[in-house]
């Protein structure tokens, strides 16, 4: 049965149980980050920002820039008009890092299913959108 997180219980240690209860391996980074290595369809982080009262979930796909394409501005905004969830972007000085991230506000709590299913989501539309500009032609 869901459960409420109530706002003044959201914390990183809470997370790391929630996310050991839906069977996904994650550890605190350098950063103080939440990185979930497995169980997702790929890689993300999830960052608490307790004045703004949002979970941040990131991640970023990375080209080897000598032997592929880099990733434009145009095919991420391809992205964001086309993927639901993330928001894409192409940093100005690595063209070779496609990043996506998506916000879920705590304020008042949150309810620990939507955590795990906003984590999968992103996770797999992220991965999603990186494979779709592989398909897609810019002219």
């Amino acid at each position: 049965m869901a459960q409420i997180i109530r706002e003044a219980e959201v914390t990183t240690e809470a997370l790391l149980a929630l996310l050991s209860r839906a069977f996904l391996n994650a550890h605190v980074d350098a950063d103080g980050d939440v990185y979930i290595t497995d169980g997702l369809d790929f890689p993300i982080w999830l960052a608490i920002d307790q004045e703004q009262r949002l979970l941040r979930f990131f991640t970023f796909i990375s080209r080897d820039p000598n032997e592929q394409t880099p990733f434009t501005d145009v095919g991420a905004n391809h992205l964001n008009a086309t993927v639901v969830v993330p928001t894409f972007c192409v940093p100005a000085d690595r063209k070779d890092r496609l990043c996506s991230h998506y916000v879920l506000p705590f304020t008042d709590g949150v309810i620990d299913t939507h955590v795990i299913a906003a984590a999968r989501r992103f996770a797999g539309a992220s991965a999603y959108g990186a494979q779709r500009l592989d398909e897609v032609v810019f002219h």
